[in-house]
């Protein structure tokens, strides 16, 4: 009997875990395409009555709702359109479908009052919105090769013809802005190459700024589409098959800026591209002679140089890039065969290998971007949430937490198969078995540790904290949090393991307490008097 005790304290010791993830709410379908919009994000799902539909929240049960059954009954209005709309005066435009017609623009408030319908004759042929100054474009094909520009103010009477009788072959490939001007790319009609525009909203300014170029592979819509675009200070950054060009809307002020990654005969299959620190970064990926570049453009001195090139030995996945700190954190190759998330010091390019996620990924029969790269999200400045390529079987994918306290990298079983989630008030939100899941490592700790006693005292207190360990010196630094999860203080330089809370508003807080040389820590609530 006594034996048995002993092994259940030691199990205690060693291992303790509570759950990193609070259920918001449980949906009858899978949720997609969210988007930050004001103070709550919106996406797509359904319910036992309505199909998929315009759905938000604060992130709270209590306020996880249907906005509005545009579509009643069983039929679905949005159908993977949510983040092809656009913000313009405290509403967002959204392309949806009804009884009477297959796509026209709505706006929503976020209350069922405020969601109405804009148009009556688009069907469907409109993709996308863009907000520029207090106008919202979009681009109509009237036929198959025929396409005309439009813009909005946002009413039905306000919602008029730019420029009609363009030719165009295929989809438009980009839509955006820069400079207070709306820019747009596509194949010009039997062309097999793609050329930019741009519009200021009249007839006589909506024209062509580049000649007719190729694209690098990368771009979305095939070979022909030009890449990476970027905007910055008034311009627009974007990419062809040689050259990265800038434009400020104007044709005089549309130019190369510099030679980059040589498409001649090794396109690029998956790219991207991040400012930062007065730079702009941008990726090129090639999975046929397995190679990664990442080329640096300042925009201080205006030079471009390869800053990170990267071989692998087998098959690797790529992520976008994202700025931590000094660093930029990628996924790429390393020394053993497999799919490293890889640092990059911003100062001196130096590479540091933190983690590999997959020894050996599998190559994809036929690349797609959805499936076939990983994602990292900055939940705060202290977690960074990755979610890696998909593999086989059944596309499973692995979900990794990049803790910067605690300088860890861990699977997240929780996190596993994630597949569309958001960023919303330095929490992740996402779904999975149709539930809509919160989730933050500072929600909760997972301990494993063999120290027997660690206590915290007094608790409650109104001035000081005393951390008492079987090891006291070992304590490395001290992290409190709020119940929502929120960091309110940070300790790493303090004396014989006091806490100074005189500072903190009367209530109860979570305290983490991290040990030199191990990557757990210990979790203890406090109670500020």
């Amino acid at each position: 009997m006594k034996r048995k005790v002993l092994l259940f304290f030691l199990m205690l010791c060693v291992f303790t875990q509570t759950n990193a993830q609070q259920k918001i709410y449980d949906l009858s379908s899978y949720a997609s395409n969210f988007v930050n919009v004001n103070d709550r994000f919106m996406f797509e799902s359904s319910t036992a009555d309505a199909g998929r539909e315009i759905w938000q929240s604060d992130g709270t049960t209590s306020n996880t709702k249907l906005i509005k059954d545009i579509y009643p009954g069983s039929g679905s209005s949005v159908i993977e359109t949510l983040r092809t709309g656009a913000m313009m005066n405290n509403n967002y435009y959204f392309i949806a479908k009804d009884k009477s017609s297959t796509g026209e623009i709505w706006k929503t408030d976020g209350t069922e009052a405020g969601t109405t319908k804009i148009t009556s004759f688009l069907n469907g042929r409109v993709l996308k919105l863009t907000t520029v100054g207090n106008s919202i474009y979009f681009l109509l094909k009237t036929e198959e090769n025929v396409m005309q520009v439009w813009k909005t103010d946002g009413t039905t009477a306000g919602t008029v013809i730019v420029k009609d009788n363009v030719s165009i072959w295929n989809e438009p490939t980009f839509e955006g802005k820069c400079n207070n001007t709306f820019i747009f790319t596509f194949q010009p009609y039997l062309s097999d190459m793609s050329r930019v525009w741009r519009s200021d909203g009249t007839a006589d300014g909506t024209y062509p700024i580049t000649e007719e170029m190729d694209g690098n592979g990368s771009g979305s819509g095939g070979t022909p589409a030009l890449s990476h675009y970027i905007e910055n200070d008034n311009k627009l950054y974007f990419v062809s098959r040689y050259y990265l060009y800038s434009t400020d809307g104007t044709v005089g002020n549309t130019k190369i800026v510099s030679n980059v990654w040589d498409a001649h005969t090794d396109l690029v299959f998956y790219g991207n591209v991040i400012k930062a620190d007065n730079s702009l970064y941008f990726m090129f990926w090639n999975h046929e002679i397995l190679t990664m570049q990442i080329w640096k453009y300042n925009l201080t001195n205006n030079q471009t140089s390869i800053v990170y090139e990267g071989y692998g030995q087998k098959y690797f996945f790529p992520s976008n890039l994202i700025q931590a700190d000094n660093s930029l954190l990628f996924c790429g190759p390393n020394n053993t065969g497999g799919t490293s998330l890889l640092s990059m010091d911003l100062s001196t390019n130096a590479i540091t290998n933190l983690k590999e996620l997959t020894p050996s990924a599998v190559q994809p029969f036929i690349f797609n971007e959805i499936f076939d790269t990983a994602t990292i999200f900055k939940i705060n400045n202290n977690d960074y949430f990755i979610n890696t390529a998909s593999e086989e079987p059944l596309h499973k994918r692995k979900g990794w937490i990049l803790n910067k306290s605690s300088q860890s990298i861990e699977n997240v079983a929780a996190l596993d198969n994630f597949w569309d989630g958001i960023v919303y008030k330095d929490f992740l939100y996402y779904v999975k078995d149709n539930t809509l899941w919160k989730y933050a490592s500072n929600l909760n700790t997972i301990v494993y540790d063999k120290r027997e006693f660690v206590t915290v005292f007094p608790n409650p207190s109104s001035d000081f904290v005393q951390i008492g360990s079987n090891d006291e010196n070992s304590i490395e630094s001290v992290q409190l949090f709020d119940l929502n999860g929120r960091l309110v203080d940070a300790l790493s330089d303090y004396q014989k393991n006091r806490v100074d809370v005189s500072r903190l508003s009367s209530g109860v807080y979570n305290m983490k307490i991290k040990f030199s040389g191990v990557s757990s820590v210990i979790n203890k609530k406090i109670i500020k008097k």
